[in-house]
């Protein structure tokens, strides 16, 4: 098996499970935030698409440093158990108390 080959596999499996793994998060009784919501789905679109383009064998190079990302993403997503808010700060622009920005 040639290096190519096999960060192909790497990436496509990599890919394959942080598609998955967001997917299957469930939130519980937490509250609903919309940008993680859409954070999240770009994710999946994203990585799901990659996953699915090397499975159709049309995805046929993959950079060293786009198979380490993604290892790295689908590490992050584990480690966090699918919660993409916890993996990465989503804070919105919060008013002090004396009004201000």
């Amino acid at each position: 098996m040639s290096l190519d080959t096999l960060l192909l596999v790497i990436n496509g499996i990599a890919c394959s499970l942080i598609a998955l793994r967001l997917l299957a998060f469930r939130r519980g009784k937490k509250n609903h935030d919309y940008g993680a919501a859409i954070f999240a789905f770009c994710v999946i679109v994203a990585s799901g698409t990659v996953a699915l383009r090397l499975a159709l064998g049309v995805y046929d190079e993959v950079d060293p440093a786009e198979a380490l990302l993604n290892v790295a993403l689908c590490i992050g997503v584990f480690s966090v158990k699918g919660n993409i808010k916890q993996l990465v700060r989503f804070s919105g622009i919060k008013k002090s108390e004396d009004g201000h920005e």
